[in-house]
């Protein structure tokens, strides 16, 4: 060995040292099975609420492997090596996560012959200060006009027509709505939050960082972020679900950046599965960390690779539906969305302004396996919600704010559609968007239509499949001429039926498509249809697909 090599272990082995004596690690250790748990998949009562049950059985969501806990045992036998601290556990991915001074115990862990691997997930050096990695985000004075009760705030639920569904009574009764963000600071007495507070709103808070179990004391990010969907303060500011009833978890530590942080959201989010939440929202992102060796890439961005993004996955066929902030990298390096917008089946959410136009800093998709991300955009430059000191009511910036405005309208579109799945709210959010049928890499399928999604939901009533990709109508938007194109795999001639907003058929065309060859429907036939929203059926066998189209003069 050469004495350069060896003076460089040496020294290694030094800082090693250092690192253990100055503060502790954190590790995340995963095991190979849950033979032994003493939980089963026919008891579920032991380990989920009976809401969370309850959201599988209305969607046919069996209980599985995934949903039972770690096993105690395993867990016992890693506490009991020596000086370790257990802070949070995983179901889904069979895991713990454990803090030590003492790295020479991972050697002891590792070869327990339950464990699976262990890996570094925080690593302190020293008192290495790190800025507040969410920013300046309050551009000035808001904005004026807009209805009476929601004052400045109404442009951004109005550009998705939002207040339409809070017309028809739904503001996110009987909904539960979970966030997991940086700290709730002063939401346990802001006046903004008075009436969640009076009428128990706010159901459950956790905090998956330091674990002292008080939110409202750490930070204001969280807060901002909830008083675009909670908020109540008549003739400044209406969140979009002001009925809803909220879980506050932090899992974000706002003064360093460690992987450890998405396993601490993974945590937080199978917490909020089993009290049964219907939604979660996340305006957080992670791209690169303090640890560069824990960084992410680019190529990362598929939806199967980071941890962070397949729980994401993993939340969704739990029949909730997550909505995430799609990031704010578009004017640097980085540029593309952050984990976990790149999770499958989710809600990822760009940013506008109120012009509707793309704001420069929203990140753009797509995902790295070429999927549309953002999925959906909205307000999220100058979006209207509490500033820093809780109090004054002001214009943000960033994906953050986009995120909850939409989340919070999935609940109340949802509380219209009980019946429904979580992929159905979803699918019918992205077909009411602006550009469904050309989608941007910076608007996704552009701003939703929340009124357009309900009157899809009502009009496709026990549609057993729907594909948003097979079939491809132009032109978008038509006047007297549509074409309507299926891949050749769909076989036989299959029905055509186009329908009104209210759900009145106004035309009907059996068997008139050939898969591959297309049909163009003109003139006459489309004599009966007035302009506006139409939505088209195409039946085979039992497979219906829907898609919304418009017809202008």
């Amino acid at each position: 060995m050469k004495w350069s090599t060896l003076i460089l272990l040496l020294l290694v082995a030094s800082q090693w040292q250092a690192w253990g004596q100055t503060a502790p690690d954190t590790w995340w250790v995963q095991f190979t099975d849950k033979a032994n748990t003493p939980y089963t998949i026919d008891q579920p009562s032991a380990y989920l609420s009976a809401r969370s049950i309850e959201r599988r059985q209305t969607q046919g969501i069996l209980v599985d492997d995934l949903d039972l806990p770690v096993d105690p045992a395993y867990i016992a036998t890693v506490l009991g090596i020596g000086d370790i601290q257990l802070m949070n556990r995983s179901r889904w991915f069979n895991a713990i996560t454990i803090r030590t001074t003492d790295p020479g115990l991972l050697d002891a862990i590792e070869a327990l012959p339950f464990v699976q691997n262990v890996r570094s997930v925080r690593r302190l050096v020293g008192d290495r200060p790190h800025s507040d990695k969410f920013g300046e985000q309050f551009t000035g004075v808001p904005r004026g006009g807009g209805d009476e009760d929601y004052g400045a705030s109404f442009l951004q639920i109005s550009m998705m027509n939002g207040h339409l569904l809070h017309e028809l009574q739904a503001k996110g009764e009987g909904m539960l709505i979970g966030v997991l963000d940086s700290g709730f600071e002063g939401t346990d007495s802001l006046l903004a939050f008075s009436e969640l507070r009076d009428r128990g709103g706010i159901v459950l808070t956790a905090d998956m960082v330091s674990h002292d179990g008080d939110v409202y004391q750490d930070h204001w990010h969280g807060r901002s972020v909830l008083s675009c969907m909670a908020a109540r303060l008549p003739g400044q500011l209406v969140g979009t679900a002001p009925n809803a009833d909220y879980a506050l978890v932090r899992t974000e530590d706002v003064g360093s950046e460690y992987i450890v942080e998405e396993d601490n959201w993974i945590s937080g989010a199978e917490l909020l599965d089993s009290l049964g939440c219907d939604i979660l929202n996340t305006s957080l992102g992670y791209t690169v960390f303090d640890d560069s060796l824990q960084n992410h890439t680019y190529a990362d961005l598929d939806g199967e690779t980071t941890r962070i993004s397949i729980a994401g996955g993993i939340a969704s066929r739990k029949g909730m539906i997550p909505v995430t902030s799609a990031g704010n990298s578009g004017e640097n390096d980085w540029y593309y969305i952050s984990a976990p917008a790149d999770a499958i089946d989710i809600l990822a959410v760009g940013a506008v302004g109120e012009d509707a136009q793309p704001a420069p800093f929203s990140s753009h998709g797509p995902s790295a396996d070429g999927r549309v991300k953002p999925d959906v955009s909205a307000m999220g430059w100058g979006t209207i919600g509490l500033g820093v000191d809780g109090v004054e009511v002001v214009p943000i910036n960033g994906t953050s704010f986009a995120s909850p405005l939409v989340a919070g309208l999935v609940a109340c579109l949802w509380q219209l559609h009980p019946e429904r799945t979580a992929q159905d709210i979803m699918s019918a959010v992205r077909s009411s968007a602006s550009h469904f049928d050309d989608p941007t890499p910076q608007l996704g399928h552009g701003i939703p239509n929340f009124m357009l999604a309900h009157d899809i939901l009502s009009l496709t009533s026990g549609i057993t499949e729907r594909t948003d990709t097979d079939m491809h109508l132009f032109p978008m938007p038509f006047t007297d001429r549509l074409t309507l194109m299926l891949p050749a795999s769909f076989g036989d001639p299959v029905d055509i039926t186009i329908f009104d907003p209210l759900g009145r058929s106004t035309l009907s065309l059996p068997g008139s498509l050939v898969p591959a060859e297309g049909v163009v429907i003109e003139g006459a036939q489309l004599a009966g249809l007035n302009s506006g929203i139409h939505v088209v059926h195409v039946r085979l066998h039992d497979r219906v697909l829907v898609r919304t189209v418009v017809k202008v003069p």
